[in-house]
Protein backbone atom coordinates (compact mmCIF):
# COMPACT_ATOMS: atom_id res chain seq x y z
CA UNK A 1 0.00 0.00 0.00
CA UNK A 2 1.00 3.21 -1.11
CA UNK A 3 0.61 6.09 1.81
CA UNK A 4 1.22 9.46 0.59
CA UNK A 5 2.61 12.48 2.87
CA UNK A 6 -0.22 14.67 3.56
CA UNK A 7 -0.06 18.50 2.74
CA UNK A 8 -0.16 20.12 6.25
CA UNK A 9 -0.36 24.42 5.97
CA UNK A 10 2.38 26.26 7.32
CA UNK A 11 1.73 26.86 11.50
CA UNK A 12 1.06 31.00 11.67
CA UNK A 13 1.58 30.53 15.74
CA UNK A 14 4.92 32.58 15.36
CA UNK A 15 3.53 34.95 13.31
CA UNK A 16 2.68 38.06 15.14
CA UNK A 17 -0.47 40.44 13.15
CA UNK A 18 0.11 43.44 15.10
CA UNK A 19 1.28 46.59 14.85
CA UNK A 20 0.62 46.98 10.98
CA UNK A 21 1.20 49.86 8.94
CA UNK A 22 -2.15 50.70 7.33
CA UNK A 23 -3.09 53.35 5.21
CA UNK A 24 -7.35 53.81 5.15
CA UNK A 25 -8.29 55.25 2.12
CA UNK A 26 -11.85 57.01 1.52
CA UNK A 27 -13.39 60.43 0.85
CA UNK A 28 -16.14 60.30 3.63
CA UNK A 29 -14.80 61.64 7.02
CA UNK A 30 -16.91 59.77 9.32
CA UNK A 31 -15.80 56.31 7.81
CA UNK A 32 -11.49 57.13 7.95
CA UNK A 33 -12.50 58.43 11.45
CA UNK A 34 -14.39 55.45 12.87
CA UNK A 35 -11.79 52.81 11.05
CA UNK A 36 -8.99 55.08 11.94
CA UNK A 37 -10.44 54.39 15.76
CA UNK A 38 -11.15 51.12 15.85
CA UNK A 39 -7.19 50.17 14.03
CA UNK A 40 -5.18 51.82 16.33
CA UNK A 41 -6.87 50.93 19.14
CA UNK A 42 -5.91 47.51 17.81
CA UNK A 43 -2.20 48.60 17.84
CA UNK A 44 -2.20 49.10 14.59
CA UNK A 45 -0.40 52.31 12.66
CA UNK A 46 -2.39 53.98 11.11
CA UNK A 47 -2.24 56.82 8.09
CA UNK A 48 -5.53 58.12 6.40
CA UNK A 49 -6.47 59.53 2.92
CA UNK A 50 -9.56 61.71 1.57
CA UNK A 51 -8.76 61.12 -2.01
CA UNK A 52 -6.96 58.55 -4.79
CA UNK A 53 -3.91 61.28 -5.03
CA UNK A 54 -3.80 61.90 -1.76
CA UNK A 55 -3.00 57.51 -0.96
CA UNK A 56 -0.42 57.68 -3.58
CA UNK A 57 1.60 60.45 -2.13
CA UNK A 58 1.23 58.86 0.88
CA UNK A 59 2.19 55.55 -0.23
CA UNK A 60 5.25 57.37 -2.22
CA UNK A 61 6.39 58.93 1.51
CA UNK A 62 6.28 55.45 2.99
CA UNK A 63 4.85 52.12 1.92
CA UNK A 64 2.15 50.82 3.94
CA UNK A 65 1.85 47.16 4.61
CA UNK A 66 -1.79 47.10 3.92
CA UNK A 67 -4.11 49.41 2.30
CA UNK A 68 -7.94 49.50 2.83
CA UNK A 69 -9.33 50.83 0.01
CA UNK A 70 -12.46 52.34 -1.18
CA UNK A 71 -13.65 51.70 -4.61
CA UNK A 72 -15.97 54.81 -5.45
CA UNK A 73 -14.72 57.96 -4.83
CA UNK A 74 -14.96 61.34 -6.70
CA UNK A 75 -11.88 62.41 -9.11
CA UNK A 76 -9.52 59.07 -9.00
CA UNK A 77 -11.38 55.99 -8.17
CA UNK A 78 -10.38 53.32 -6.33
CA UNK A 79 -9.90 50.99 -9.89
CA UNK A 80 -7.28 54.09 -11.10
CA UNK A 81 -5.54 53.53 -7.29
CA UNK A 82 -5.47 50.27 -7.36
CA UNK A 83 -4.02 49.81 -11.00
CA UNK A 84 -0.98 52.46 -10.05
CA UNK A 85 0.00 50.60 -6.73
CA UNK A 86 -0.11 47.08 -8.70
CA UNK A 87 2.60 49.08 -11.47
CA UNK A 88 4.61 50.10 -8.45
CA UNK A 89 8.17 48.51 -8.40
CA UNK A 90 7.49 44.65 -6.50
CA UNK A 91 3.66 45.14 -7.24
CA UNK A 92 3.18 48.05 -4.27
CA UNK A 93 1.54 47.49 -0.67
CA UNK A 94 1.46 43.78 0.26
CA UNK A 95 -2.30 43.66 1.33
CA UNK A 96 -4.83 45.71 -0.68
CA UNK A 97 -8.39 45.02 0.71
CA UNK A 98 -11.39 46.67 -0.94
CA UNK A 99 -14.35 48.66 0.16
CA UNK A 100 -17.31 48.54 -1.46
CA UNK A 101 -20.79 48.85 -0.83
CA UNK A 102 -22.94 45.91 -1.81
CA UNK A 103 -24.87 46.86 -4.38
CA UNK A 104 -21.66 46.87 -6.45
CA UNK A 105 -19.99 43.69 -6.88
CA UNK A 106 -19.03 44.37 -10.51
CA UNK A 107 -17.02 46.96 -8.83
CA UNK A 108 -15.41 44.32 -6.48
CA UNK A 109 -15.29 41.48 -9.13
CA UNK A 110 -13.00 44.25 -11.65
CA UNK A 111 -11.13 45.51 -8.59
CA UNK A 112 -9.89 41.43 -7.58
CA UNK A 113 -9.02 41.04 -11.13
CA UNK A 114 -7.31 44.15 -11.00
CA UNK A 115 -5.31 43.15 -8.11
CA UNK A 116 -6.75 43.17 -4.95
CA UNK A 117 -6.51 40.64 -2.32
CA UNK A 118 -9.88 40.85 -0.61
CA UNK A 119 -12.81 43.01 -0.17
CA UNK A 120 -15.05 44.11 2.58
CA UNK A 121 -18.66 45.19 1.89
CA UNK A 122 -20.33 48.52 3.58
CA UNK A 123 -21.68 48.84 6.36
CA UNK A 124 -18.37 47.36 7.57
CA UNK A 125 -18.84 45.28 10.79
CA UNK A 126 -15.57 47.03 13.25
CA UNK A 127 -15.43 42.79 14.59
CA UNK A 128 -14.89 41.78 11.01
CA UNK A 129 -12.97 44.78 9.97
CA UNK A 130 -10.32 44.15 12.77
CA UNK A 131 -10.41 40.09 11.96
CA UNK A 132 -9.78 40.45 7.98
CA UNK A 133 -7.02 43.43 9.08
CA UNK A 134 -4.93 41.13 11.56
CA UNK A 135 -5.53 38.12 9.44
CA UNK A 136 -3.83 39.63 5.85
CA UNK A 137 -1.41 40.80 7.49
CA UNK A 138 -0.91 37.52 9.67
CA UNK A 139 -0.82 35.87 6.18
CA UNK A 140 1.65 38.51 4.24
CA UNK A 141 4.19 37.89 7.57
CA UNK A 142 4.01 34.19 7.35
CA UNK A 143 4.93 34.53 3.57
CA UNK A 144 7.37 36.98 3.83
CA UNK A 145 8.99 35.00 6.70
CA UNK A 146 8.66 31.96 4.65
CA UNK A 147 10.52 33.57 1.89
CA UNK A 148 13.35 34.53 3.78
CA UNK A 149 14.33 31.44 4.82
CA UNK A 150 13.96 29.87 1.82
CA UNK A 151 16.47 32.26 0.94
CA UNK A 152 18.86 31.28 3.90
CA UNK A 153 18.53 27.65 2.69
CA UNK A 154 19.43 28.03 -0.90
CA UNK A 155 22.37 30.30 0.35
CA UNK A 156 23.41 27.92 2.97
CA UNK A 157 23.13 24.48 0.22
CA UNK A 158 25.25 26.38 -2.23
CA UNK A 159 27.64 27.14 0.20
CA UNK A 160 27.41 23.34 1.28
CA UNK A 161 27.88 22.14 -2.36
CA UNK A 162 30.72 24.61 -3.03
CA UNK A 163 33.13 22.92 -0.39
CA UNK A 164 32.74 19.53 -2.28
CA UNK A 165 32.54 21.34 -6.03
CA UNK A 166 36.03 22.88 -4.59
CA UNK A 167 37.46 19.86 -3.40
CA UNK A 168 36.64 17.79 -6.39
CA UNK A 169 38.39 20.34 -8.79
CA UNK A 170 41.78 20.26 -6.57
CA UNK A 171 42.07 16.13 -6.60
CA UNK A 172 41.18 16.88 -10.44
CA UNK A 173 44.86 18.61 -10.18
CA UNK A 174 46.30 16.23 -8.28
CA UNK A 175 45.53 13.17 -10.72
CA UNK A 176 46.58 15.07 -14.07
CA UNK A 177 49.78 14.74 -12.80
CA UNK A 178 51.69 12.62 -15.12
CA UNK A 179 54.12 11.03 -12.40
CA UNK A 180 51.54 10.19 -9.65
CA UNK A 181 52.14 6.86 -7.98
CA UNK A 182 49.36 4.12 -7.86
CA UNK A 183 48.86 4.68 -4.23
CA UNK A 184 48.03 8.42 -4.82
CA UNK A 185 45.82 7.99 -7.98
CA UNK A 186 44.08 5.38 -5.61
CA UNK A 187 43.39 7.60 -3.03
CA UNK A 188 42.25 10.76 -4.78
CA UNK A 189 39.64 8.57 -7.26
CA UNK A 190 38.56 6.99 -3.28
CA UNK A 191 38.00 10.88 -2.36
CA UNK A 192 35.97 11.81 -5.42
CA UNK A 193 33.67 9.14 -5.07
CA UNK A 194 32.99 10.20 -1.36
CA UNK A 195 32.73 13.93 -2.65
CA UNK A 196 30.58 12.51 -5.02
CA UNK A 197 28.45 10.53 -2.38
CA UNK A 198 28.01 13.59 -0.30
CA UNK A 199 26.98 15.86 -3.17
CA UNK A 200 24.20 12.84 -3.93
CA UNK A 201 23.23 13.38 -0.28
CA UNK A 202 23.29 16.85 -0.31
CA UNK A 203 20.41 16.89 -3.70
CA UNK A 204 18.28 13.93 -2.34
CA UNK A 205 18.03 16.23 0.54
CA UNK A 206 16.09 19.34 -1.50
CA UNK A 207 14.21 16.78 -3.37
CA UNK A 208 12.82 15.06 -0.75
CA UNK A 209 12.19 18.69 0.94
CA UNK A 210 10.61 19.75 -2.45
CA UNK A 211 8.47 16.40 -2.14
CA UNK A 212 7.26 16.66 1.14
CA UNK A 213 6.49 20.89 0.81
CA UNK A 214 4.20 19.90 -2.19
CA UNK A 215 2.47 17.18 -0.20
CA UNK A 216 3.45 14.20 -3.09
CA UNK A 217 5.65 12.64 -0.71
CA UNK A 218 4.82 9.25 -0.32
CA UNK A 219 6.23 5.69 1.25
CA UNK A 220 5.81 2.46 0.10
CA UNK A 221 6.28 -0.04 3.36
CA UNK A 222 7.48 -3.46 2.50
CA UNK A 223 9.06 -7.05 4.56
CA UNK A 224 12.52 -6.96 5.00
CA UNK A 225 15.09 -6.58 7.82
CA UNK A 226 17.33 -4.47 9.74
CA UNK A 227 20.71 -5.54 8.70
CA UNK A 228 19.09 -4.30 5.41
CA UNK A 229 18.00 -1.34 6.77
CA UNK A 230 21.27 -0.38 8.46
CA UNK A 231 24.00 -1.90 6.99
CA UNK A 232 23.92 0.60 4.06
CA UNK A 233 23.65 3.46 6.49
CA UNK A 234 26.77 1.92 8.70
CA UNK A 235 29.21 1.32 6.02
CA UNK A 236 28.66 4.81 4.77
CA UNK A 237 29.18 6.81 7.73
CA UNK A 238 31.71 4.00 9.30
CA UNK A 239 35.22 6.46 7.41
CA UNK A 240 33.41 9.16 8.61
CA UNK A 241 33.41 8.61 11.83
CA UNK A 242 37.15 6.94 11.70
CA UNK A 243 38.15 9.97 10.50
CA UNK A 244 36.55 12.26 13.03
CA UNK A 245 37.69 9.73 16.39
CA UNK A 246 33.77 8.79 16.84
CA UNK A 247 32.50 5.41 18.11
CA UNK A 248 29.84 4.56 15.72
CA UNK A 249 27.70 1.49 17.50
CA UNK A 250 25.06 -0.38 16.37
CA UNK A 251 22.52 -2.17 18.88
CA UNK A 252 19.77 -4.67 17.83
CA UNK A 253 19.34 -7.74 16.10
CA UNK A 254 20.23 -7.37 11.80
CA UNK A 255 17.91 -10.26 11.73
CA UNK A 256 14.81 -8.67 12.84
CA UNK A 257 12.16 -8.86 10.59
CA UNK A 258 9.83 -5.47 9.90
CA UNK A 259 7.84 -3.69 7.14
CA UNK A 260 8.88 -0.31 6.00
CA UNK A 261 9.95 1.69 3.09
CA UNK A 262 13.77 1.09 3.85
CA UNK A 263 15.16 3.50 1.11
CA UNK A 264 13.42 6.25 2.64
CA UNK A 265 13.51 4.99 5.41
CA UNK A 266 17.61 5.01 5.46
CA UNK A 267 17.47 8.64 4.16
CA UNK A 268 16.14 9.70 7.42
CA UNK A 269 18.76 7.82 9.55
CA UNK A 270 21.64 8.83 7.19
CA UNK A 271 19.81 12.48 8.19
CA UNK A 272 20.27 11.63 12.22
CA UNK A 273 23.48 9.96 11.86
CA UNK A 274 25.09 12.38 9.65
CA UNK A 275 23.70 15.16 12.09
CA UNK A 276 24.75 12.89 15.65
CA UNK A 277 28.68 12.86 13.89
CA UNK A 278 28.59 16.24 13.15
CA UNK A 279 27.82 17.08 16.99
CA UNK A 280 29.76 14.89 18.68
CA UNK A 281 33.05 15.64 19.73
CA UNK A 282 36.51 13.56 19.18
CA UNK A 283 36.32 10.39 21.33
CA UNK A 284 32.79 10.37 21.49
CA UNK A 285 30.30 7.74 20.46
CA UNK A 286 27.29 7.69 18.06
CA UNK A 287 24.64 4.61 18.98
CA UNK A 288 22.30 3.54 16.54
CA UNK A 289 19.62 1.74 17.50
CA UNK A 290 16.49 -0.22 15.73
CA UNK A 291 13.72 -3.46 16.68
CA UNK A 292 10.81 -3.83 17.48
CA UNK A 293 9.15 -2.33 20.79
CA UNK A 294 5.64 -2.85 22.11
CA UNK A 295 4.28 -3.75 18.66
CA UNK A 296 6.45 -0.63 17.13
CA UNK A 297 9.33 -0.23 14.91
CA UNK A 298 11.62 1.94 16.54
CA UNK A 299 14.83 3.59 15.62
CA UNK A 300 17.08 5.62 17.64
CA UNK A 301 20.39 7.41 17.18
CA UNK A 302 22.17 8.57 20.89
CA UNK A 303 25.23 10.70 20.74
CA UNK A 304 27.59 11.95 23.31
CA UNK A 305 27.22 15.81 21.84
CA UNK A 306 26.11 18.87 23.68
CA UNK A 307 22.12 18.12 23.74
CA UNK A 308 19.54 19.80 22.33
CA UNK A 309 18.21 22.75 24.93
CA UNK A 310 14.63 22.38 26.10
CA UNK A 311 13.86 25.55 24.84
CA UNK A 312 14.73 24.38 20.99
CA UNK A 313 13.28 20.93 20.77
CA UNK A 314 9.25 22.34 19.98
CA UNK A 315 10.80 23.84 16.33
CA UNK A 316 13.72 21.61 15.59
CA UNK A 317 11.94 19.60 13.24
CA UNK A 318 10.22 22.51 11.49
CA UNK A 319 11.44 23.02 7.95
CA UNK A 320 13.99 26.13 7.38
CA UNK A 321 14.42 26.04 11.13
CA UNK A 322 17.52 25.60 12.77
CA UNK A 323 18.84 25.12 16.63
CA UNK A 324 21.56 27.18 18.05
CA UNK A 325 24.10 24.56 17.23
CA UNK A 326 23.32 23.93 14.18
CA UNK A 327 23.66 27.89 12.64
CA UNK A 328 26.47 27.51 14.40
CA UNK A 329 27.95 24.39 12.21
CA UNK A 330 26.39 25.63 9.14
CA UNK A 331 24.19 23.83 7.09
CA UNK A 332 20.58 23.57 4.72
CA UNK A 333 19.12 22.77 7.72
CA UNK A 334 16.22 20.36 6.38
CA UNK A 335 17.60 16.88 7.86
CA UNK A 336 15.46 16.60 10.83
CA UNK A 337 12.72 18.12 8.91
CA UNK A 338 13.14 15.40 6.14
CA UNK A 339 12.97 12.89 8.89
CA UNK A 340 9.87 14.14 10.19
CA UNK A 341 8.24 13.78 7.11
CA UNK A 342 9.47 10.56 6.68
CA UNK A 343 8.56 9.49 9.74
CA UNK A 344 5.04 10.86 9.50
CA UNK A 345 4.31 9.72 6.06
CA UNK A 346 5.43 5.87 7.22
CA UNK A 347 2.24 6.63 10.02
CA UNK A 348 4.66 6.93 12.46
CA UNK A 349 6.54 9.89 15.01
CA UNK A 350 10.02 11.20 15.44
CA UNK A 351 10.93 12.72 19.31
CA UNK A 352 14.05 13.91 20.33
CA UNK A 353 15.31 13.47 24.09
CA UNK A 354 18.26 13.74 26.34
CA UNK A 355 20.40 10.63 25.59
CA UNK A 356 21.85 7.97 28.18
CA UNK A 357 24.95 8.92 26.82
CA UNK A 358 24.64 12.16 27.48
CA UNK A 359 24.14 14.09 24.34
CA UNK A 360 20.61 14.34 22.31
CA UNK A 361 18.52 10.92 21.39
CA UNK A 362 16.21 10.81 18.00
CA UNK A 363 13.79 8.52 18.18
CA UNK A 364 11.96 7.33 15.12
CA UNK A 365 8.67 5.47 16.08
CA UNK A 366 6.72 3.87 13.63
CA UNK A 367 3.99 1.72 12.88
CA UNK A 368 4.99 -2.51 12.81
Amino acid sequence: MTTHMPSAPPSLSNVDPSGGDVLLVDDFADALALYEALLSEDGHRVRTAASGQAALAAVDEREPELVLLDVSMPGMGGHEVLRKLRARRGGGPAVIMLTAARREPQAIEEGLREGADAYLTKPIDARELLARTRAALETFRLRRMLDAQRRDHIAMLVHDLRHPLSSLGLVAEVLDSDDLPPDDRRSSVSTIRALCKDMARLIDGVLAASRLEAGVFTVEPRPTTVGVLIDPTLAAFAPIATRRRVTLTFEGSREQAIKVDATKLRQAIDNLVANALKFTPRLGRVRLSVGLEEGHVFVEVADTGPGIAESERPTIFDRYRQGSRGRAAGGAGLGLAIARGIAEAHGGTIRVSSSDLSGAAFRITLPS
